[in-house]
């Protein structure tokens, strides 16, 4: 289930066509809060503005193209247009207002602005997912002290924030069949612009909290099991923020940077931009 805002052809191309390991099928959900259009039209000015650094050239392989709805559905993808009311999490609780999570064995949930860096992510993540009952990107935002506290010496859940993590249908089970989004006031229903500010949208964030607490209320961050330890950067997906690799916040700067730098040692060829 894939939370449509950004629309770069080459997430949902990749996706497309991973490998599927045997025995298994995959269904390809979009749920949009926006037609791709709008991003478009964003995208033209924001990309003008990118320079030559690593993660400004990624963005540009990852938006060499734009997604219309016709090129999603003609990759398989279903794509819907639900109210723009609160993203990552809710996007998916849109979703599981219409279908039935049991009727699958795993559910990936993802952003569009995501770089995904080979076809081997269904081989090689669900080979064996004995253990765990979240498999993340990575293992979170910059750890403060106090977030270094809460998760390393009192043993709290990490923060899952909805960007790229596979999910066990049980969960759900569990959490009665949705996230919890009581901690959430703001909506953006009919607004199809992504806002200037990174905080104007902070209260969006507040999904995250009721999530961690039920994990921890029922002891279950053990089975939460991470890709990378560098924020953002694993060896299957440079997650995007607000739209690109390259925005990256200060406190981030030191992990992100750090996971590209694997990143390019291992993907250098493979990832120049077509001249």
């Amino acid at each position: 289930m894939i939370s449509g805002w950004h629309f770069p052809l080459h997430f949902y191309k990749a996706m497309a066509e991973q490998k599927v390991p045997n025995g298994w099928t995959v269904d390809l959900f979009c749920v949009s809060h926006r037609d791709p259009h709008y991003s478009g039209d964003e995208k033209k000015e924001e990309f003008a503005n990118l320079g030559w650094s690593y993660a400004e050239t990624l963005d540009k392989v990852l938006y060499e193209k734009m997604a219309t709805v016709a090129d999603m559905e003609a990759l398989g993808w279903t794509y819907e247009l639900f109210p723009n009311t609160v993203g990552d999490f809710g996007n998916t609780n849109q979703w599981l207002e219409k279908y039935d999570y049991k009727q699958y064995d795993m559910i990936l949930i993802s952003h569009d602005d995501n770089l995904i860096l080979n076809d081997r992510l269904y081989i090689d993540l669900l080979a064996n997912t004995t253990g765990w009952m979240i498999l993340t990107n990575s293992t979170g935002s910059a750890k403060d002290l106090r977030e270094f506290i809460k998760v390393n010496m009192l043993g709290r859940a990490m923060c899952v924030r909805g960007s790229f993590e596979f999910i066990k249908p049980e969960l759900f089970e569990m959490m009665g069949g949705k996230f919890d989004m009581s901690g959430v006031t703001l909506s953006r229903e009919g607004d199809f612009f992504s806002p200037k500010s990174f905080k104007s949208i902070n209260n969006w964030n507040m999904v995250t909290e009721p999530f961690r607490r039920f994990l921890d209320e029922h002891n279950l961050a053990s089975k939460i099991k991470p890709l990378s330890n560098t924020y953002r950067v694993s060896d299957y997906c440079l997650e995007g923020e607000r739209g690109f690799i390259s925005s990256i916040q200060a406190p981030d700067k030191k992990s992100v940077e750090r996971g590209l730098k694997r990143i390019e040692r291992l993907y250098a060829a493979q990832l120049k931009p077509q001249q």
